[in-house]
């Protein structure tokens, strides 16, 4: 409340109630057509993503602000990270991607969805993470409930109604924003999609009605996927490799702006059905040099997925001094670990065997520390 929204720059003050503020700023904008805020909106989320936003997508660094710090004030072990601030953001999203159409709202949902927000809700639905450091020595555990308990209703009510976020319709157009098996009937199109993500790098996209102006899907190719190859009925695969023009280093080394939207043109019929095919790259996630004691550093991803390592996973190993063989890093599928995940197995530089997994289930076990950011 600083300043009026239209000179709004920076995102700044409490992160969920910044995130908030700017959903009502782009729904007002999409609804009423008036474009003059629009600027301002996408200066303010540039902003939030190059310089104050963590690799999970957690936003939120100060805890006594519950707040966005300064630019490049990201350190791990005091993130906040709230994840109501994350779920918040999904919403700001969601609306500027109807607003602007643009690929990088849905791909930036898509990564907080999984990392900053679904870390929120533990695997038994009844125990929570308030705020979500990248990194803990100890002392931050799930909790049933909170004095404020505002994260778990906020995880229920957007779990809730996670499927109106999965595709949008036009007068002759689908749009596909995030691979997430679901059935989707609206206006006259039903389709069902069948999606192997975040572990698997297949969907299949079902039309099981439309209408006969249908003439344009949209799919996203996310900023995580080198290249998409997508079979359409039993023609031949056809891949889709993105453009992608330089754009300023993020702080966190994720930088949704890299998503583009590949439009297939043609009178889509009842009974079409769209096979899509994704590799899923294990990366290393690098921060901007600005930010402070991430130098020589590295956040494991794979696909939309960041990984971590996690104590009770490795026994007698220091966390936050062991150094990663980054050429040693393998996917694996494990059906007893966590109610079956794909983790991801390593060497340090001493011989010792690493074991990666997916962020969003660290904490489930019992008390344990956790580290992000991996020396290489």
């Amino acid at each position: 409340q600083h300043a009026p929204v239209g000179r709004q720059n920076v995102p700044v003050g409490h992160a969920v109630r910044f995130t908030y503020l700017q959903t009502a700023v782009a729904r007002l904008c999409r609804l009423s057509g008036e474009q003059s805020l629009r600027p301002a909106l996408e200066r303010v989320w540039d902003r939030m993503v190059t310089r104050r936003m963590y690799v999970t997508g957690g936003i939120g660094s100060l805890p006594g602000l519950e707040g966005f710090g300064n630019d490049y004030e990201l350190d791990p072990e005091y993130a906040y990270a709230e994840t109501c601030a994350a779920l918040g953001s999904l919403y700001w999203n969601w609306e500027m991607v109807q607003l602007t159409g643009q690929a990088a709202y849905s791909d930036l949902f898509e990564w907080q969805l999984y990392n900053a927000a679904a870390v929120g809700m533990g695997l038994d639905g009844s125990t929570y993470l308030y705020n979500n450091p990248l990194a803990c020595s100890g002392g931050v555990t799930r909790q049933a409930w909170y004095a404020v308990p505002c994260c778990p209703s906020n995880l229920s009510r957007t779990w809730a109604d996670l499927g109106g976020y999965i595709f949008s319709s036009g007068a002759d157009s689908l749009r596909v924003h995030q691979y997430i098996s679901s059935r989707w009937n609206h206006e006259g199109i039903q389709v069902e999609m069948e999606s192997g993500l975040p572990w698997q790098g297949q969907v299949k996209i079902q039309l099981q009605e439309v209408p006969a102006g249908l003439r344009e899907i949209h799919l996203r190719l996310p900023s995580w996927a080198a290249q998409m190859r997508v079979t359409i009925n039993t023609e031949p695969a056809i891949p889709y490799a993105p453009e992608r023009k330089p754009t300023e280093p993020t702080a966190s080394g994720f930088d949704p702006r890299r998503a583009e939207w590949v439009c297939l043109q043609r009178p889509w019929q009842t009974g079409d059905t769209i096979r899509i095919e994704f590799d899923l790259p294990i990366e290393l996630r690098r921060a901007h040099p600005k930010v402070r004691g991430q130098r020589g550093k590295a956040a494991v991803t794979r696909g939309p997925l960041v990984y971590c390592l996690e104590s009770l996973d490795n026994p007698g190993l220091d966390l936050f001094s062991t150094r990663l063989v980054p050429e040693s890093l393998a996917a694996v599928e494990d059906e007893e670990l966590l109610g079956g995940v794909v983790k991801l197995e390593a060497k340090a530089t001493d011989g010792s065997r690493l074991t990666f997994i997916p962020y969003l289930l660290w904490g489930n076990r019992g008390p344990s520390q956790m580290n992000v950011w991996i020396n290489t």
